[in-house]
């Protein structure tokens, strides 16, 4: 992969700072569940699961859409961010550390993360997906941390190219990343996101 940008603009994961709000572009967990479904057809989720909906997860796993119209919303707007293959948990924590500041974690709101028709479908299904969603992977948005100041620009420069973000949560000083239930506890998962073998 090829690309450029103008001297002194490029913007890193490596720029968050604790008290920054994290953003994620467009919807977390379709392509995911467009692999459950290939791997496991005729789980009761997919077979209940309207054809409509189901074809839109199967698209989003087979056909990724890359965020590149986003790359002028976030040189001007963003202080840091990543893209999100690997799973959103797991790439916010991969920010979090590449920033190199001691016990910056990410603290993400699970119920501001933004899901498609198709995924609240299959959720409210299956609960259990929640891992999936969250965790899966594939899903090809950015990730992005911005100084609160700068958030609402941020949101309708991404919001004029036709993709619009959500505020997902913050990076903070804590002991361990933290994942918030809508009634404020911690939901745990049993990983954060897709792990790579790379001895296959």
């Amino acid at each position: 992969a090829l690309g450029w940008c103008d001297s002194g603009k490029m913007v890193r994961r490596t720029s968050g700072r604790a008290g920054q709000t994290l953003l994620v572009s467009g919807s977390i967990g379709d392509a995911a569940l467009g692999l459950r479904l290939r791997l496991e057809p005729d789980a009761p989720w997919a077979r209940a699961l309207p054809g409509p909906l189901r074809a839109h997860l199967a698209d989003r796993y087979l056909h990724p859409y890359p965020r590149n119209a986003l790359a002028g919303a976030i040189t001007a707007h963003a202080a840091a961010a990543m893209d999100v293959s690997d799973g959103l948990l797991g790439d916010a924590v991969k920010l979090a550390a590449a920033c190199g500041i001691k016990g910056l974690h990410p603290r993400i709101l699970l119920d501001r993360v933004p899901l498609s028709p198709a995924a609240r479908a299959a959720l409210a299904l299956a609960p259990d997906l929640l891992q999936t969603i969250m965790a899966g992977g594939d899903d090809y948005e950015v990730l992005m941390a911005a100084d609160p100041d700068t958030v609402p620009a941020l949101l309708a420069a991404c919001a004029a190219t036709g993709c619009e973000a959500s505020v997902i949560g913050e990076l903070a000083l804590a002991k361990d990343p933290a994942f918030v239930g809508a009634d404020g506890s911690a939901v745990p998962f049993s990983s954060l996101s897709f792990q790579h073998d790379w001895t296959a």
